[in-house]
């Protein structure tokens, strides 16, 4: 990098997660300080997160590791150079896979991949050349339902209407306006939903909490936890019987209508309303803002895909009713986002065939889980560590992720992580996953380092709900060295250097091909980035030329018409879904079931100032508040004899966990709120003023889970709350 003056600002952009922030970053000293949103981005328009805000301090928290470290046999850690690192962490592998073969080596990335694309294509690619299938994100403990519903529904070959003059938005489980990565767009969630509301359109918001965004919502349904799936039924119902629907697109593109209409029959609003402890007109209302609208969309959130048995079938609906009212973008309709530095897709007016959804592929040794369009099941992965015999899963490399954090059953990931022969974290601090891992390579952190927005392409034109009204894209280089004397290595060096020393090649592309990664000289950030995006829409040195990102539009876009003699169809009545609705049904037509044995019920909520672990450590500067309080509503709290601040505990049939209470308002009584993705171990629980409690450790993996996906109960969790004493579980 070239020598800076004492003080300047450079444009760029925030990578801490898919928004893609455009910023300007001064610089003092060869440090950034301080970052503020770029106002003339007519996108943006200067909006910035307080987590993206904060990132500065990430960079300069005195607890940042410089250099790698090596696990001591007492316990603790020890710096140790890269190199030497990456030839001990060579050496072990290579012993492990001659001894127990590929399966032996897992391979977990992490959400802060998402936005470090080269960082996934090389681990991808030396995980794929050690013969290992064992790769695991946490799509499968976040959302995975939406893949698998996707396949099970069918993927239309052209975009939702999404962010296109929307008249009508429906949000399941989701805050975007806190979180804003689903539901509304990434750039500027807040504006861009005041200006479509000012032109008309209504926004219903299904949420057991009156979220942030659901206090700007035309509708909110405040349900009990756990009765999206009946919600959305009754819709589909009164969308069926009020001829709310596009016939002439359920004649022309989808199958399985009749089969649906006799599935939704037994939801009757009242009896759904009742059971869900809302007003049946506003369950009618919702029904019908959707169906009179004459273009819009749905998406479901993390909430209810955390709900576990039944999350896909809650996607699945999802995309039922973005189906039957013809939600998709038609022959002749333009594209507004097409993507910028993603291969250029051919959208057309058809269904794509349908492909498997879930089943296929490694079988796992728990449960008889096996591999789904969401990928392996991230929860079975700390017992495939543990359990012995053949298979058995020895070394984790770890990139972008906290497992201790993140993981469901932290007790179950704790024994895993203390089983294993080998834990590589790749960390730039001393997280609760790396305090347990063998080595911890120290990596630089993003402003050190070049970055892209390529991975939101893709998700961009085709996810419900998800990434920019049109194709914002930015490519930047590092803005400033790592700190003097640091021995610091970008994130996907790691992979280089172990392909390297293992003696494999790696490749690295795109949709248009795969080509070898030189062995000898080692590339740069922008030749992976480079190879990347061969042949995008838009061309690489295009967008580069554009200091922190911009629109590019192109050329325009449109859906062409549907091939001849195709006969493919979306499907609205697959089979495993009736099924699974008409369980649904049973539920809702007997009597009332025996109360649950806890007395109140745990949900997951997003906070500005964190995204998942990432940012928590500097969360209390943000907020004045280090850690994720346990809330209650004003009713619960004064019935227990409870004051905000009061260190609580809540305990489930699993597991007990240290809490701070805090009064939510907009909260219903019998539910607790919390964020996940705090805390520590359970020997720091004594700190939980300072780190929070990990609701994971409340979770069971093996208690109920999705049979498609193995995700567990995350959210909708029975459990009590104990103001004395650690509880008993």
């Amino acid at each position: 990098m070239h020598p800076q003056p004492p003080s300047t600002t450079r444009r760029t952009y925030c990578r801490l997660c898919h928004c893609a922030c455009p910023i300007d970053a001064e610089i003092e000293d060869g440090r950034v300080v301080r970052v503020r949103g770029v106002r003339e981005n007519d996108l943006y328009h200067g909006y910035t997160c307080p987590k993206g805000r904060a990132y500065p301090a990430m960079h300069a928290d005195p607890d940042r590791l410089l250099h790698s470290q090596k696990r001591r046999p007492d316990g603790g850690h020890e710096p140790i150079s890269v190199e030497r690192a990456m030839d001990e962490i060579a050496e072990r592998l290579s012993g492990i896979l001659a001894e127990h073969g590929p399966r032996s080596v897992a391979l977990y990335l992490g959400t802060q991949c998402a936005a470090h694309p080269a960082t996934g294509a090389l681990a991808r690619a030396w995980h794929a050349a050690l013969g290992s299938e064992m790769y695991f994100t946490p799509i499968t403990i976040d959302q995975p339902g939406k893949f698998v519903a996707q396949a099970l529904h069918g993927v239309w070959k052209a975009p939702p209407q999404n962010f296109d003059r929307p008249d009508a938005i429906v949000i399941v489980g989701a805050n975007p306006l806190v979180a804003n990565h689903m539901g509304l767009p990434c750039s500027n969630p807040g504006r861009w939903l005041k200006e479509q509301r000012a032109r008309g359109c209504e926004l219903v918001v299904i949420d057991p909490r009156r979220t942030e965004t659901a206090r700007q919502a035309d509708l909110h349904l405040q349900v009990r936890p756990g009765c999206d799936a009946i919600v959305q039924a009754a819709m589909l119902r009164i969308l069926f019987e009020e001829g709310l629907v596009d016939d002439a697109f359920l004649i022309e593109e989808v199958e399985g209508v009749e089969a649906l209409r006799a599935a939704v029959a037994p939801f009757v609003a009242s009896r759904v309303a009742e059971i869900a402890g809302i007003a049946t007109a506003d369950l009618e209302r919702a029904a019908r803002i959707w169906g009179r609208a004459a273009r819009g969309y749905t998406v479901v959130g993390t909430g209810p895909n955390m709900n576990g048995p039944g999350a896909t079938l809650i996607e699945y609906l999802a995309l039922c009713l973005t189906t039957v009212c013809g939600r998709w973008l038609r022959a002749g309709d333009r594209v507004l986002n097409p993507g910028a530095l993603i291969t250029p897709m051919a959208y057309k007016a058809q269904a794509n065939p349908r492909r498997p959804a879930y089943g296929f592929g490694e079988t796992l040794r728990v449960r008889g889980l096996r591999d789904s369009t969401a990928g392996l099941p991230t929860a079975a992965l700390a017992e495939e560590m543990i359990l012995e015999g053949e298979g058995r899963i020895r070394a984790l490399v770890c990139v972008g992720g906290n497992p201790v954090n993140a993981w469901p059953d932290q007790t179950r990931t704790l024994e895993a992580l203390e089983a294993a022969d080998l834990v590589v974290q790749i960390d730039a601090k001393m997280s609760e996953t790396a305090r347990h891992a063998d080595y911890v390579i120290a990596t630089r952190m993003p402003f050190e380092m070049p970055g892209m927005t390529m991975l939101v392409d893709s998700q961009s034109t085709l996810e419900r709900g998800y990434g920019f009204p049109r194709p914002f894209a930015a490519i930047a280089p590092a803005l400033v060295d790592p700190p003097e004397g640091s021995d610091l290595i970008e994130d996907w060096e790691l992979f280089y250097g172990l392909a390297q020393r293992m003696d494999v090649g790696l490749f690295i592309g795109n949709k248009r091909g795969m080509q070898p990664v030189d062995m000898q000289n080692k590339p740069t950030s922008e030749t992976l980035f480079r190879a990347m995006t061969e042949g995008s829409r838009i061309p690489f040195d295009e967008v580069a030329a554009v200091e922190g990102g911009g629109v590019f539009d192109g050329e325009p876009v449109y859906v062409g018409p549907k091939d001849p003699g195709c006969d493919t169809r979306l499907d609205v009545g697959n089979k495993e879904m009736m099924t699974d609705l008409g369980a649904l049904a049973t539920q809702v037509t007997a009597d009332p079931t025996e109360p649950s044995p806890r007395a109140f019920r745990l949900i997951s909520r997003r906070t500005a100032e964190v995204y998942n672990s990432t940012g928590v450590e500097l969360a209390g500067q943000v907020t004045g508040r280090s850690f994720n309080p346990a809330f209650l509503s004003p009713e619960d709290a004064a019935a227990l004899g409870l004051e905000p601040g009061d260190e609580i505990r809540l305990v489930s049939d699993h597991g007990r966990i240290p809490a701070i209470l805090e009064i939510d308002r907009h909260l219903r009584p019998g539910l607790v709120s919390m964020a996940h993705g705090w805390g520590g171990a359970p020997d720091r629980d004594a700190e939980v003023r300072s780190l929070g409690g990990n609701t994971n450790r409340l979770a069971s993996t093996d208690a109920a889970w999705d049979r498609y996906t193995g995700i567990p109960v995350m959210s909708n969790l029975p459990v009590d709350v104990v103001t004395g004493g650690d509880g008993a579980a």
